[in-house]
C-alpha cells in the first residue's frame, strides 16, 4: 500500500484551486490515466461540501485553449454561468484525461514531467505527485 500526495497548482490563484489531496495505491506502480483518475476522484470528495466552489474549481482547472480564445475575443475570460451542480465523478475524470491529452496541465512524478496517460510510473514515498495547470503568455 502506497500514499501518494497529489498537490495541484493553478498559476495566479490562491486558495481557489484543487485540494492537495491524499491518493492510496495498492502498489508502487501506476499509469498517469490511473494516477489522474484517483485524484480526481479525492478531490471531488473533499470539494462535494462546497457545491459552488467545487464547480468553479473544476472549471477552472480545466478550461480549454479553445474556450480561453472564444472568450478572449469577447473581451473577458468567464467560469461557466451553469448553476453548481454535485460533479459527476465519471465525467470529471473523462475532462481531466481530455485536458491531460491537450497539455492543459502536466504532470510531475518525482520531479520528473510523464507525458503520456499510459505511462506508467514508479511512485516513491515522499516524492510528490503535482498536477500544473499551463496558462498561456499574452503575445506568446
Amino acid at each position: 500500500m502506497v500514499d501518494i500526495e497529489v498537490r495541484s497548482r493553478v498559476p495566479g490563484t490562491s486558495g481557489d484551486g484543487l485540494p492537495a489531496v491524499l491518493v492510496r495505491l495498492a502498489d508502487d506502480r501506476s499509469t498517469v490515466r490511473e494516477l489522474i483518475r484517483r485524484a480526481v476522484e479525492e478531490q471531488v470528495r473533499e470539494l462535494r461540501a462546497d457545491a459552488a466552489r467545487c464547480r468553479r474549481v473544476l472549471d477552472r482547472q480545466y478550461l480549454s485553449d479553445d474556450d480561453l480564445r472564444a472568450q478572449a475575443a469577447t473581451g473577458a475570460i468567464r467560469m461557466p454561468s451553469q448553476p453548481p451542480a454535485d460533479p459527476n465523478v465519471t465525467t470529471e475524470v473523462a475532462r481531466a484525461h481530455r485536458a491531460f491529452a491537450r497539455g492543459t496541465f502536466v504532470i510531475f512524478v518525482g520531479g520528473r514531467q510523464v507525458v503520456d496517460l499510459d505511462e506508467e510510473v514508479a511512485l516513491r514515498l515522499g516524492e510528490p505527485v503535482v498536477f500544473l495547470r499551463l496558462v498561456a503568455l499574452v503575445g506568446g
